[in-house]
């Protein structure tokens, strides 16, 4: 058998050959990147990496509390998590939400992923403005970073074990790389005192403790308010219970046509929300 021949030699065998594959990002994953790119294209025909920024879209978009701007324009809570400064500013972001957002997205679903990300921005906005407070600087915040980072906070807390390849060479699990990226940008905060980076920051921890803390607690916020609902119509029930027995005496003693035209009227809508409550009793028992 001639060497080319022989199994090792033949160009489809995978013994030595090392493969890389990309999956497809999830919906919300996508639209996210599409429109942070469409945005930057945007920005790059208003003038915002030409140092125009009187017309670009950072003047109207970018979080920043001057003025109060912030609160007088609120749009900027959402605005800001789509502009970016640059080329490497944007690739590195659509690396993060390609990387990060779809775990989350697999659990929870489309819609509670992109309020969940929103909501890690819009946390990331406020840690801004506290440092901003404190330091007097007013610059306007841009970028996706605060909701990816929120993205991987919440990856780090459900997806534990979650491998991630550090600079595509070294695999670490992705609850390290949220330990290290933290402590990295926590030593860049208490050295330059930069709101913007304490963004990052904010992000991290909303996304790590929101699912923690927010999860039990809106299930029990639920149950309370599923239980105050059931109370409610029980008591709304008692009492119409009472008002039907009251006219059905009056009935007995005088007659059907005793009875008055709230009494008539009444006694009709009792029944027909007798006869939807034992309906819907009839739906759940299925």
């Amino acid at each position: 058998m001639a060497w080319e021949n022989r199994s090792y030699s033949r160009p489809d065998d995978a013994g030595f050959r090392m493969r890389f594959g990309f999956t497809p990002p999830t919906p919300v994953a996508m639209w996210l990147i599409i429109a942070c790119l469409g945005v930057f294209v945007l920005q790059a025909i208003a003038g915002d990496f030409r140092g125009l920024g009187d017309s670009g879209l950072i003047k109207w978009g970018g979080l920043t509390f001057r003025s109060g701007l912030a609160f007088i324009q609120p749009w900027r809570w959402i605005t800001y998590q789509y502009l970016h400064g640059g080329a490497g500013h944007v690739f590195f972001n659509m690396l993060g939400i390609y990387f990060f957002v779809p775990p989350i997205e697999r659990l929870w679903g489309p819609r509670k992923t992109l309020m969940f990300y929103t909501a890690g921005g819009i946390a990331a906005g406020v840690v801004f403005g506290l440092i901003s407070a404190i330091t007097g600087m007013y610059g306007p915040l841009i970028g996706a970073s605060g909701s990816i980072f929120a993205a991987l906070g919440a990856c780090a807390l459900l997806f534990p074990e979650m491998q991630i390849l550090l600079f595509f060479i070294f695999p670490i699990s992705i609850r390290l790389l949220a330990l290290l990226l933290g402590l990295f940008w926590f030593l860049v905060v208490i050295s330059q005192g930069n709101g913007s980076e304490a963004a990052h920051l904010g992000g991290l921890v909303f996304g790590f403790a929101a699912p923690y803390y927010g999860g039990p607690g809106l299930e029990t916020l639920s149950q309370r308010l599923r239980a105050n609902r059931r109370k409610r119509e029980a008591s709304s029930e008692r009492s119409e219970q009472e008002t039907i027995d009251r006219i059905l005496a009056k009935v007995h003693a005088s007659g059907m046509n005793s009875l008055s035209w709230t009494e008539n009227r009444a006694l009709k809508k009792a029944t027909e929300r007798q006869r939807e409550r034992e309906t819907k009793r009839a739906r759940r028992a299925m």
